[in-house]
């Protein structure tokens, strides 16, 4: 596995070669450390300024790929220039214009079936909370009590069963996150077909994600650019380098900014 350097290096090697970056980048766990709430993941002014200056270069694109929604991104994120994959790629922004996406047909009343049954089922508990998304919903489950963890995953595993019986959606595990989606949609998926527009022909991916749904991006791109996982040496995972936590991941993409602001 890859140090910080050499991942610095390898970004550089790739820009000398001719060919410019495209910089793909996860936001809670990677740009931004993870918060008890979604809401309290904020961005800070350094990251913003940071985003800012690698956006401005003539040979980089920069693009957020993240579970939450287009339009919250775009409020925590408000610059010119960045590229946008929401909702664990059913939305996308690109080049200042909404993109439609391959994504299978959801059936509304069906999702909230299955999220009232799931919320009828965990009222007895505290600290959680449903987050409604365009094409699902995300249950958070980070502040429940560790005294309830035990009761609580189980029911969850029991609604969860059910549901993958019926195989029109598919559960998507984060940390103490769960989400509910349309079969087919992943980050993985999105960026193969994101990549075949006439916007990314010939550039460098370089991709960074810390949870488990990243790794379909990882599996597309091992053989096509430079995969990065936020988190500790030695976990599973299909990405070929690692960076510790997001505060080296700004450190990371603060020195790519100066380095390529120097060439």
């Amino acid at each position: 596995m890859s140090d910080f350097h050499t991942l610095l290096k390898s970004a550089i090697q790739a820009r000398r070669r001719g060919r410019p970056l495209l910089l793909l980048l996860d936001y809670d766990g990677t740009l931004v450390e993870i918060a008890p709430l979604p809401e309290l993941a904020r961005p800070t002014s350094k990251l913003l300024e940071v985003l800012d200056r690698l956006v401005d270069q003539s040979d980089l694109k920069a693009l957020v790929v993240s579970g939450r929604s287009l339009r919250d991104l775009q409020e925590l994120l408000p610059m010119p220039g960045l590229d946008f994959l929401g909702s664990h790629g059913g939305e996308a922004f690109i080049s200042g214009f909404l993109h439609p996406l391959q994504i299978d047909a959801i059936d509304i009343n069906e999702l909230l079936h299955w999220q009232s049954r799931l919320e009828a089922r965990l009222q007895p508990f505290s600290g959680w909370l449903i987050e409604d998304k365009p094409f699902g919903f995300a249950l958070h489950y980070r502040q429940v009590p560790a005294e309830q963890v035990h009761e609580f995953l189980a029911i969850i595993e029991r609604w969860q069963e059910q549901l993958r019986l019926e195989k029109r959606f598919q559960l998507l595990r984060g940390k103490k996150v769960l989400e509910i989606l349309p079969q087919g949609v992943s980050k993985g998926r999105a960026i193969k077909e994101i990549l075949s527009l006439p916007t990314f022909l010939g550039y460098f991916p370089i991709y960074l994600g810390d949870d488990i749904t990243d790794e379909s991006a990882f599996n597309i791109l091992q053989s096509q650019g430079l995969t990065i996982k936020v988190g500790h040496p030695g976990t599973k995972t299909a990405a070929s380098c690692f960076l510790p936590d997001p505060a080296a991941v700004r450190h990371f993409l603060s020195q790519l900014a100066s380095s390529l602001e120097n060439l």
